[in-house]
């Protein structure tokens, strides 16, 4: 499919937003502000609305949200280019061919298509489909264990990552006994990195959560064709009304397999979200792109990255589609992510992964470390609870010391 070029400078055919999460309202959201003059169309994958996925965990979870309001704002209602499909997804591509199968029956041409699929939650094969055993990924999800916390009092939570550490908060705050189950030796070890483990582990003992690290599950104990608890590796049996898994996640690309775009550990991407294939960008969770700011290619699962990287996607493909790649500029970024936990904010800058050094600051009064982290001479990342001012301070000099002026020249 190829289309004419509009008055706005891009083509006059169709653009395709794959996914229903944060950056792919973001990059329809930027494709309407750009006006583009061709078809815009959004194959949500969702049935009812785009939503805040953070607040699943605990605003949501605790019942300190409704429904209504962790759902993002409706994009250009009435938008005479804008189509919008929910209650369906994207079934396969065939990028050669520019066109994409919706629903498992209709292919539809495109002249450029932005991937926005988001991730799927972790499910051990011993979990799949058993009865009171549930992910949290989605606003169904949460809403199933919502209903679910009427009838239990002990719940199990498998992975002491981001979701299970905050699931625990809120079903700690929500009165449940919880007990967190670890294979690491400590928590939140990957987002945070070690030197910060510990403080988490003092954090969800001291609010009564029994967090259990340096163990496996072996098996679920079922009893009447439902969960009842689940036996360690070393010969532990926990009963539980309820367990959940916070086992992390996996890029949605599964029915990406065999189309012919390059995947590994998500969509690979250059320096400019492109594809392999040309006309092709991606964005959010399942982006695997190359950061000019640190020289690695990596995958970020947060909130502020989706919402930039759906904007930028968007606007490199417009500027494609105009006949002006020159245009379409690298997207450099200092990754930033917070957790509420117990009443407190923690948030964490930049990239740890390959650091070499570390500093702790533990300052009296203070209501957890301050943890910054070095690559060489340079700072890389930091992280901190209740210190919003200091937290994003260090973004900034991890923002002067990568320079992006320079980094967007040598990327172009």
């Amino acid at each position: 499919m190829s289309g004419a070029i509009g008055t706005a400078g891009a083509k006059t055919g169709r653009i395709v937003v794959a996914g229903g999460s944060l950056a792919g309202h973001s990059a329809v959201s930027e494709l309407v502000a750009l006006d583009y003059p061709g078809e815009i169309l959004w194959i949500t994958g969702e049935t009812g609305g785009v939503y805040s996925k953070p607040a699943l965990s605990k605003e949501f979870m605790q019942g300190r949200a409704a429904i209504d309001e962790i759902m993002l704002p409706p994009v250009a209602d009435g938008h005479p280019r804008l189509t919008i499909r929910d209650g369906t997804t994207c079934t396969a591509l065939r990028p050669d061919e520019r066109v994409i199968e919706m629903g498992g029956a209709d292919w539809l041409g495109f002249d450029g298509l932005v991937l926005c699929t988001g991730a799927s939650a972790r499910m051990p094969a011993m979990a799949a489909g058993v009865p009171g055993v549930l992910p949290l990924r989605t606003l169904a999800d949460a809403m199933a264990i919502r209903s679910a916390l009427a009838d239990a009092r002990q719940v199990l939570i498998l992975g002491g990552g981001l979701i299970g550490c905050e699931l625990a908060a809120s079903l700690r705050t929500l009165g449940r006994d919880v007990t967190l189950v670890e294979m690491q030796p400590t928590l939140l070890a990957r987002p945070f990195g070690p030197f910060m483990g510990e403080y988490f582990l003092d954090l969800h003992r001291r609010h009564g959560v029994r967090v259990l690290t340096g163990k496996t599950i072996e098996t679920l104990v079922i009893c009447e064709n439902r969960v009842a608890g689940a036996r360690l590796g070393d010969g532990e049996t926990i009963a539980a009304d309820l367990v959940l898994v916070g086992a992390g996640s996996e890029p949605a690309t599964g029915w990406l397999e065999g189309s012919g775009l390059a995947l590994a550990n998500g969509i690979v991407c250059d320096a400019r979200l492109a594809t392999s294939h040309a006309g092709i960008y991606a964005a959010g969770d399942a982006a695997r792109w190359f950061n000019p700011a640190y020289e690695v290619a990596m995958r970020v699962e947060h909130w502020t990255n989706a919402s930039a990287q759906g904007r930028a996607a968007a606007r490199n493909l417009f500027h494609t589609l105009a006949g002006h790649p020159e245009r379409a500029m690298p997207f450099i970024d200092i990754p930033y992510f917070w957790s509420d936990q117990f009443g407190l904010k923690i948030q964490m800058v930049g990239w740890h992964e390959g650091h070499d050094r570390v500093e702790v600051q533990n300052e009296p009064g203070s209501a957890g470390p301050l943890v910054t982290f070095f690559k060489g001479e340079r700072l890389v990342a930091a992280a901190g609870v209740n210190a919003s001012r200091k937290v994003m301070g260090y973004r900034r000099q991890i923002a002067d010391g990568a320079d992006f002026h320079r980094l967007a020249a040598a990327a172009s």
